[in-house]
C-alpha cells in the first residue's frame, strides 16, 4: 500500500496522546475524521494498529513499529522542510567561489566571517580552478575572481578593487634602470611567468599583435617561487602589485607604461543566476 505523511501523523499523535479527541486536536481536524482515517488505515493495512480500551488507545506491536518509524521519518520531513524554507529565502545551500591558483585572496577570511556570521546555513567553498570563466559556465562554481574582462553574454562582471601590473627585476638587471617598462623591452628577455605565455593577456594583447620574441619563457604557478627567483637573477616577471604584498626587497619595480598599466579586479557571476545568498555575497565582496 501507499502511505501518505497524513498517515504517520495520525499514528504518531494518536501513540503520543493514547486519545482520539486530543489526538485530532493536534492534527487540527475533528475526532470522527481522524477516527475515519485510522479506520481506513487499518483496513487497507489489514491489522490493527491500536487497541481501544475504555480509557487509552494503546498501541500494537505493529502500531509500535509502525509509530517508531514514523518519527524518525517524520523528523527527517521537518529537516527537509526547514531546508526548504531557508533555502528558498536564501538562508542555506551551497556557494562555491572560483579563484586562480594564484590569487592571493588577503581579503578571503573576512569574507568567509561575515558569509559565515550572515549565512550560517550556507556551505562556503573556495575552488582553485585554471579556466574561471569555464567553471562558471558549467555550473562548478557559482562566482569567480578574474584580473580580466572578456566579452560573454551571459556573465557580469562587476568591479571589486583596483590594481597595477608591474615590472620586477633584480637591481643589476638592465631593464632596472629604466623610468618605466615599455611591452617592446622585454624581447630578448627571459621571463618567469604565471601563465602558459598563450594563455595570456600579455601575449594575446602585446606580445603577438607586435611580434615582440622574448629570450624565454619560464612558467611558474607560485609567486613566492617567482619572487624569489627574480630575486636571486634568475629573470624578470610581471606580476599584479597586489601579488607582491609588499615583499620587494631585492628588487626593482618598474611601472609598464609611462601612465602604468592599471586594471580593475572583478567578480564574474552568471548573469541570470544573481538572488538570495549569491547577491548578498557579492555586496559582501564588493564592500571588502
Amino acid at each position: 500500500m501507499r502511505l501518505e505523511i497524513k498517515h504517520l501523523r495520525l499514528v504518531r499523535s494518536i501513540s503520543e496522546t493514547a486519545n482520539l479527541t486530543r489526538a485530532a486536536e493536534l492534527l487540527f481536524i475533528s475526532q470522527p475524521a481522524l477516527s475515519k482515517q485510522l479506520a481506513e488505515l487499518e483496513s487497507r493495512l489489514g491489522f490493527a494498529l491500536f487497541y481501544r480500551t475504555r480509557k487509552a488507545m494503546l498501541p500494537t506491536e505493529a502500531g509500535q513499529a509502525f509509530n517508531s518509524h514514523a518519527q524518525r521519518i517524520l523528523g527527517d520531513v521537518a529537516v527537509l522542510e526547514d531546508y526548504l524554507a531557508r533555502y528558498g529565502k536564501g538562508d542555506a545551500g551551497r556557494l562555491r567561489l572560483g579563484i586562480d591558483r594564484l590569487h592571493r585572496a588577503d581579503w578571503l577570511p573576512g569574507w568567509l566571517q561575515q558569509m559565515r556570521q550572515r549565512f550560517p546555513h550556507v556551505q562556503v567553498q573556495v575552488k582553485q580552478v585554471p579556466d574561471l570563466l569555464l567553471s562558471l559556465r558549467q555550473k562548478e562554481c557559482d562566482l569567480a575572481i578574474v584580473g580580466e574582462v572578456s566579452a560573454a553574454a551571459e556573465i557580469d562582471f562587476q568591479p571589486l578593487r583596483p590594481d597595477e601590473m608591474v615590472l620586477i627585476t633584480p637591481p643589476a638587471h638592465p631593464l632596472a634602470s629604466l623610468p618605466w617598462l615599455e611591452v617592446a623591452d622585454l624581447a630578448g628577455v627571459d621571463l618567469l611567468y604565471h601563465f602558459e605565455l598563450e594563455q595570456s593577456y600579455l601575449y594575446r594583447r602585446y606580445l603577438y599583435p607586435q611580434q615582440i620574441q622574448l629570450g624565454s619563457l619560464q612558467p611558474i604557478q607560485d609567486v613566492p617561487a617567482i619572487i624569489a627567483l627574480v630575486r636571486a637573477g634568475v629573470g624578470v616577471s610581471l606580476l599584479p602589485r597586489r601579488l607582491l604584498d609588499g615583499d620587494e626587497q631585492g628588487l626593482k619595480v618598474l611601472a609598464i607604461g609611462e601612465q602604468g598599466f592599471h586594471f580593475n579586479w572583478y567578480v564574474a557571476v552568471d548573469r541570470g543566476d544573481q538572488q538570495g545568498v549569491l547577491r548578498q555575497a557579492l555586496q559582501l565582496l564588493q564592500g571588502l
